[in-house]
């Protein structure tokens, strides 16, 4: 293979810059902010960094299917920018509506997005033949995009591989300090920048040429009889004789199915439609003849899907898992009919059709979310005037006692809420506020036990009185913290037991131990030496899961989660936020902090008295 060379590399570069200015733009602008969030992560809680992440990365398929549709139909190059700008607008604007304040904010603006993601996506496989029956040229299209979008990633990790080695070098070698963080950012400039330049510069140009039919690449068809075709038979053999069991033993079908039966369709379906072109060749009859039957094949797998649903939502009421499982069940109906009785069977329709289903659920009164989120809201309004917790409208703190299985209901339905919706469908409840600040204007809720306290019940968690798995305590964090005796306070980054590093910042350096029990830090002097001392965290672990260790604690006093220590020209305060610890019988083993740093440097007359003929540590 003839490597080009770096003059040819340049020109097929600003070749691709010219043909996708606006969709390598959007790239920039969120690999940007993607390295800026790993920059400083964990030290700011609100930014508009990550609303500029998620808007660029929604924006970047919008803009590609508009500029590739607008090639595909002949627009004219002003056209085809104004309409590219206007997506971009479009994705600034979605940006805006979500809150700066990533850390805690409801998930449910995450479940929008990747909806949105997935529609756009599509509508860029889908948009240059939406309006086309030529299903040739719509294969061949996406065929080329789905090769290029794979060699372009493993391009990227190549070439990510072979530059973190050569920082590891630098580290290893060279004794050059290169934070951990360096390596995701290296990771975000590959993968948000290099890899959609050159993915981009590989689309093809000529729709015409698409039209022809060509040989079937012959690694593909290896790929769908012998890999795909199988894997697919394998599911079908597995759902078929689940549904046997369900009828011999009259039982309903089990929740979890319905994932096996959404993940059997998908993968049929996509081995149909990478199996199109060959279908009518007359040595592939039995491609022919499968997606002929596949269609009636999958009927009663649909029905089982619908009972499997509907069991949960009979139970639990509707969640946007549940929500999207029954909007897929009636969309694989749409595609059964048209498929069973349509004559053109035109493989568009799969994508062409899903893209629009995702757009239609991701938003409005009928959408996934508003539609979950009032479901809840209606079941826990059920429960709480039942318990004469709710009457008339107002939430009552003083009522009878709670039946165990209600406190348990509405506790589950309290931290679904705040983990996905946030509490402002239930604060009509209430007097009080229940956003976390005093204003009750951020986008931060309280949390659901503070929320339980307010209705007057205790709440209960799915893990409580564990003896084995993890356990969360987490300070108070409306009681003050004792500072005085220290002259500056940091904000550490967390200690996770699976992404440890040597933190450096400015002429602060600290680590953890690999055991979680120990911490060192330093404070550079001048001269370049380093005043250090060393906490340990064995005494403080082993005291908070003694007295906090059977249940997830989110109030205990700030002062019992803080650890100090001296050293000779050091005085060391930890302040801990949070703290995950990872409990098998007796054994105890830290896996997660959150701290506040707190330290002096001890004057002259505040110094440790050495034993004598000791020397004092620099």
């Amino acid at each position: 293979m003839r490597i080009p060379s770096i003059t040819t590399v340049l020109r097929e570069a600003q070749r691709s810059f010219l043909r996708f200015p606006l969709v390598l733009l959007d790239a920039f602008v969120g690999s940007y902010a993607a390295i800026v969030l790993i920059e400083y992560e964990e030290t700011v809680r609100s930014t508009v960094y990550f609303p500029i992440l998620l808007g660029a990365v929604l924006g970047f398929p919008l803009v590609a299917a508009i500029a590739l549709t607008a090639e595909k139909y002949k627009w004219t190059f002003s056209r085809s920018i104004a309409a590219q700008g206007a997506g971009l607008l479009l994705a600034a604007a979605y940006a805006l509506s979500i809150p700066q304040e990533y850390v805690n904010m409801p998930a449910y603006h995450a479940i929008r997005h990747a909806l949105l993601t997935a529609g756009f996506t599509l509508l860029a496989l889908v948009g240059p033949y939406v309006l086309t029956d030529n299903v040739t040229g719509f294969w061949q299209y996406c065929r080329a995009i789905f090769e290029r979008l794979v060699v372009s990633f493993l391009y990227g990790c190549i070439l990510w591989v072979g530059l973190a080695l050569a920082l590891a070098a630098l580290d290893n070698l060279f004794g050059v300090d290169v934070p951990g963080r360096r390596y995701g950012e290296l990771w975000t400039l590959i993968q948000g920048v290099f890899t959609p330049w050159f993915f981009l510069a590989g689309l093809p140009e000529d729709f015409e040429s698409l039209d022809r039919p060509i040989d079937y690449p012959r690694g593909l068809r290896i790929f769908s009889q012998y890999i795909l075709f199988p894997l697919v038979l394998t599911y079908l053999a597995i759902l078929y004789v689940y549904l046997g069991k369900i009828i011999i033993s009259w039982d309903w079908p089990q929740g979890w199915v319905s994932k096996l039966i959404l993940s059997f369709v998908g993968t049929g379906l996509f081995s149909m439609m990478l199996l199109h072109p060959i279908k009518e060749q007359s040595e592939n009859k039995w491609i022919r003849t499968s997606a002929r039957w596949f269609f009636f094949v999958i009927i009663p797998l649909v029905v089982m899907l619908f009972f499997a649903v509907w069991r949960r939502v009979s139970e639990y009421g509707l969640t946007e898992g549940r929500y999207l499982a029954l909007a897929l069940g009636m969309w694989l109906c749409g595609i059964i009919l048209y498929f069973i009785i349509s004559k053109k069977k035109n493989i568009i329709v799969i994508p062409a059709s899903l893209a629009l289903v995702a757009f239609l659920v991701s938003f409005g009164s009928w959408g996934a979310i508003a539609v979950s989120e009032r479901s809840q809201v209606t079941r826990l309004k059920e429960i709480l005037e039942q318990n004469k917790i709710l009457v008339n409208g107002r939430v009552q703190s003083s009522h009878d006692s709670v039946s165990d299985e209600s406190r348990r209901q509405i506790s589950a339905i309290l931290s679904y809420l705040h983990d996905i919706h946030g509490f402002d469908g239930i604060q009509p409840w209430f007097t009080e506020s229940l956003r976390a600040d005093s204003s009750g204007t951020g986008g931060i809720f309280r949390d659901a036990p503070s929320v339980a306290k307010l209705m007057g019940i205790e709440y209960v968690r799915g893990w409580r009185n564990v003896a084995e798995g993890f356990v969360v305590l987490l300070a108070d964090r409306d009681s003050p913290r004792d500072v005085s005796g220290y002259e500056r306070m940091v904000r550490a980054r967390p200690f996770a037991k699976e992404r440890l590093e040597s933190v450096t910042e400015g002429d602060l350096r600290y680590r953890m131990d690999p055991g979680m029990y120990f911490l060192d830090f330093s404070v550079k002097k001048e001269g370049g030496n380093y005043d250090s001392v060393r906490i340990d965290f064995t005494d403080l672990v082993s005291r908070l899961m003694k007295k906090y260790g059977d249940d997830y604690n989110e109030n205990v006093p700030p002062e019992e989660m803080a650890v100090s220590s001296v050293g000779p020209r050091l005085k060391l305060q930890i302040n801990l936020w949070h703290l995950s610890v990872d409990r098998r019988g007796e054994q105890l083993s830290p896996v997660y902090y959150e701290a506040d740093i707190l330290f002096t440097i001890l004057k002259e007359d505040q110094l440790k008295p050495q034993p004598l003929g000791q020397k004092r540590t620099k």
